[in-house]
């Protein structure tokens, strides 16, 4: 059974380590990158199944990564971070593909739901 793919795309190194740490050790196959561009590239690359995209990067954000994404991953399950409380904007995101967004700092119960949430609509997809 392969892993389930998922890209990390924070400008904060920090957020990306952690998610890939902590999602590695329960089972996924993790991929981080602190860039728009560079997340642009792996998706021409290879397939994910779910793509955690930070809002607020320097050079992009999460909102206009999402629309180059999501015709590359169109099947990946969207799950925005935020740290700001800028509700039209997610609102917006929601709209436009993302599945699920969540606000900085989050807690491991709340990525794991979001996982799971992931997961269950990735089935769902198949069946």
């Amino acid at each position: 059974m392969t892993k389930t793919a998922v890209l990390v795309v924070d400008d904060e190194k920090l957020i990306g380590d952690f998610l890939k740490r902590f999602l590695t050790l329960k089972g996924f196959e993790v991929t981080t990158t602190t860039e728009g561009q560079s997340a642009l590239t792996l998706a021409q690359e290879r397939p994910f199944d779910i793509v955690f995209l930070d809002m607020r990067m320097p050079k992009t954000n999460g909102f206009e990564l999402l629309k180059q994404l999501k015709p590359r991953l169109p099947e990946a399950f969207y799950i925005l971070m935020t740290g700001y409380a800028v509700d039209e904007m997610l609102e917006e995101a929601l709209r436009e593909g993302a599945s699920v967004a969540i606000r900085k700092p989050f807690n491991i119960d709340d990525i794991m739901e979001k996982m799971e949430q992931a997961l269950k609509e990735k089935k769902k997809g198949k069946d």
